[in-house]
């Protein structure tokens, strides 16, 4: 059984500074670090830390970072045999993060956006009943719904992590397992400021499974049969960046591996409290290590 993961991949270029600027005011950062990131790429390596076997897909430009990026994801033992490179830039997201751990990002997407039908339907080739599948909100709508259209009628589970939203998804949570967002994309998503009105309203699309993450508040789980809540652990952040990509990543691992949803999430979002309190979106996602440990801890 394998977790497919089509998504981004990119350069993280993090700017640390005292405040956020107002408009028309010039800052100067207190610290800089340049890493890899991507919320497929966060996520897949998320995953594989728990030991769920990855099949990665994304477009890679052909600049002189593809090589570290394809090496760091086999590091993680993670296939990298289906990545293509094209002629774009490798895509970047710049970041800027306040002495709270708080953050603004504004991402690139020229690769990722140029990910067509024939790339997404040589994936679905490989796809067999029993695998899952795991999309984020980079892709073009039409990329997204056919791909996870084709997906359920093949009985693949499809968790989608809906992302940046810069579409409308309604149309397609019915062939959607588990849907992952945080407060705000869940109030682009339903436009209910109220989260139990939007909730009534996503579950009558049909998807299963819907988790909002809160940050420091924790998440929300609902179904149509069950609800929980789950507080997030008091800690140290110095940088939030890359924090829903190590719960979303670390969670469908969880879920994969067998255990609940409620297990599932408390330990997820045990893993994402710990990210929170190191710096950097790919340096800061948990390793085997600390997995280990923090499981013990929670069972």
């Amino acid at each position: 059984m394998k977790l497919f993961v089509l998504g981004n991949v990119g350069i993280d270029k993090i700017y640390y500074v005292k405040k956020f600027p107002v408009i028309g005011e010039t800052i100067l950062s207190t610290k800089e670090i340049t890493n890899f990131g991507g919320k497929g790429f966060n996520q897949s390596i998320a995953a594989a830390r728990i030991g769920t076997k990855i099949s990665f897909w994304t477009y890679l430009g052909a600049d002189k970072s593809k090589n570290n990026i394809i090496s760091t994801l086999e590091k993680e033992n993670i296939s990298t045999k289906n990545i293509f490179i094209t002629d774009y830039k490798t895509d970047e997201s710049i970041i800027i993060v306040n002495e709270k751990g708080d953050n603004y990002i504004i991402s690139s997407s020229s690769n990722v956006r140029s990910i067509d039908l024939n790339y997404a339907n040589n994936m679905l080739k490989e796809i067999k009943e029993g695998d899952s599948l795991l999309l984020q909100g980079n892709l073009k709508k039409e990329i997204t719904n056919h791909t996870i259209k084709k997906a359920y009628k093949k009985k693949v589970r499809v968790f989608l992590n809906a992302s940046p939203i810069t579409y409308d998804y309604l149309d397609i949570l019915r062939y959607v397992d588990t849907l992952i967002v945080n407060e705000t994309e869940h109030r682009q998503l339903t436009n209910h400021n109220s989260v139990n009105l939007g909730n009534k309203y996503l579950l009558e699309t049909g998807v299963n499974n819907i988790i909002i993450t809160k940050g420091k508040a924790g998440v929300i789980y609902i179904s149509k049969t069950n609800t929980f809540s789950i507080n997030s652990p008091k800690v140290n952040t110095l940088d939030s960046t890359g924090a829903g990509d190590v719960f979303c990543g670390s969670l469908v691992a969880f879920i994969l591996k067998g255990s609940d949803y409620k297990n599932s999430c408390k330990k997820a979002i045990e893993l994402a409290s710990l990210s929170v309190t190191k710096f950097g979106t790919y340096l800061s996602i948990p390793n085997r290590d600390e997995i280990v440990f923090l499981n013990k801890q929670t069972n």
